[in-house]
């Protein structure tokens, strides 16, 4: 009896620990440069149990032309960048390589490519969120940790570069994928030195991202299929969902 129970637990443990891993997003972008599709990204990102040291994983491929980019990204409850791994192939070799890891309160970044390697290690403002340009996903992370109307730094990872910026919130409007339609919170990224707008992004009422705007790059991202109506909205602190706790600072 001892040896069948152990059986069904051995059996069931994995799929135990499996089911703790919650996925919050998932889904394909078509990629437009100045209006013309040029590529696609297909990203996921997953929460964590709370006993794992990072708390959300997100992964992506991003496909432009002939170029591929493979990107991992963790980070803890609060959005701080934990590891970050960027790789670059073309014609189906690696071009180069960039990781990042914090350690100890540092960020230590190293890149690889044809012309050698660099290496450099620094310290993160609390708060900061890291942001690939490129790779559109990584604005999920933005409007579920920013605050709005707050100065927010953003690591690039690749140039180990950082920016100060504001996120805000620009209304609600009516965006359609398909036949569906969706009532979308769009919000605003802009740079805190000129007030340069980075992004703008739409998200649905789960948070799940729906587009994303790059004016400077002249880029955009546009989610291929409505998200599942399924699994509802992940609550945030007071049981209040993305748009809700984004938004408390003007609603209340």
């Amino acid at each position: 009896m001892r040896r069948t129970a152990f059986l069904l637990l051995s059996t069931l443990l994995p799929r135990l620990l499996a089911a703790q891993v919650v996925l919050v997003d998932e889904g394909t972008f078509t990629l437009l440069l100045k209006g013309t599709r040029v590529g696609r990204e297909d990203f996921s990102i997953r929460r964590s149990p709370a006993s794992a040291q990072a708390a959300y994983v997100a992964q992506a491929n991003v496909l432009i032309g002939e170029s591929r980019v493979s990107v991992a990204t963790s980070t803890d409850s609060l959005g701080l960048p934990l590891r970050f791994q960027h790789e670059t192939l073309a014609a189906g070799q690696s071009a180069a390589t960039v990781t990042g890891e914090w350690r100890g309160g540092l960020w230590s970044g190293r890149a690889v490519n044809p012309l050698g390697e660099s290496a450099r290690e620094f310290r993160l403002a609390p708060g900061t969120i890291a942001v690939e340009p490129g790779v559109m996903h990584h604005l999920w992370f933005v409007l579920r940790f920013a605050p709005v109307g707050r100065r927010t730094t953003l690591l690039l990872p690749r140039t180990l570069q950082s920016r100060t910026v504001r996120v805000e919130a620009a209304g609600t409007e009516a965006f359609a994928i398909g036949l569906a339609e969706i009532q979308a919170r769009r919000f605003t990224v802009r740079l805190d030195a000129d007030n340069t707008v980075l992004y703008e992004a739409w998200i649905d009422p789960a948070g799940r991202l729906l587009r994303v705007r790059a004016p400077g790059e002249s880029m955009e991202a546009i989610r291929d299929e409505a998200p599942p109506p399924s699994g509802g909205p992940e609550t945030l602190s007071g049981d209040r969902t993305y748009a809700e706790q984004s938004l408390a600072p003007f609603t209340a």
